[in-house]
């Protein structure tokens, strides 16, 4: 494990400088990504977008009873230690992780890296380069790759298996990540004009959210 994470604070350092020359561009947009983290189980936290006037809000990420993929792992690491707050930048898959898309589309992976040395090092210390955002699973991407099938569902895993190999994956819902892409693919055309923060968040405030409305199933009935 320590010669691991030895590795990867040695070939992720340039990419660690790439991102501090782009911090200027970026912190003068008005462009924003804010993900509010709660270090929680259940309601991890609530991903946003700003582009002037334009928004998207509300990108709730799930906890650990959401079905298909899930680093629930992570969500562990970020309930045990500090959630990782600080400046990140838009990224793209990196080459060594053979992704099949040379940068974010939909049904993949936003890929965000952290901009100080002790954010940097937090990640480092998981063996993780830094947050990813990703859907229920990655079935579209697995389709184009094979004409099997049978084999679609063991590509999808794989690449699940691969992105939470390196980062420190986030989900969404997959209507949640069709509402990112379009937003992304809109108003995103300058991933580097864009100024990325992760900030602690209250539990409740996210939770009032995220929360799935209970409903009365019969008359006079619980609400479930």
């Amino acid at each position: 494990m320590v010669r691991r994470v030895e590795t990867i604070r040695k070939k992720y350092f340039q990419l660690f400088f790439l991102l501090g020359l782009i911090f200027v561009s970026s912190t003068a947009s008005g462009s924003e990504i804010v993900l509010r983290l709660t270090g929680s189980l259940e309601f991890p936290g609530i991903l946003s977008l700003r582009d002037q006037g334009d928004r998207l809000d509300h990108v709730c990420f799930l906890g650990m009873d959401a079905k298909g993929n899930l680093d629930d792992t992570f969500l562990e690491s970020l309930a045990i230690d500090r959630v990782p707050e600080g400046e990140y930048a838009i990224t793209n898959p990196l080459p060594e992780e053979r992704w099949p898309t040379p940068a974010f589309v939909k049904w993949g992976a936003l890929r965000f890296a952290p901009r100080s040395k002790d954010t940097f090092g937090w990640f480092a210390k998981l063996g993780k380069r830094g947050l990813a955002v990703h859907g229920r699973d990655f079935y579209p991407l697995a389709s184009k790759m094979t004409q099997n099938s049978k084999m679609v569902r063991f590509i999808s895993d794989r690449l699940f298996e691969e992105l939470v190999d390196g980062w420190g994956a986030l989900r969404i819902s997959n209507w949640d990540m069709g509402r990112l892409y379009d937003y992304h693919a809109r108003f995103v055309e300058k991933p580097a004009e864009w100024k990325v923060r992760v900030v602690m968040s209250n539990l409740k405030e996210i939770q009032s959210i995220c929360e799935p409305l209970k409903v009365q199933r019969k008359p006079g009935g619980p609400l479930e």
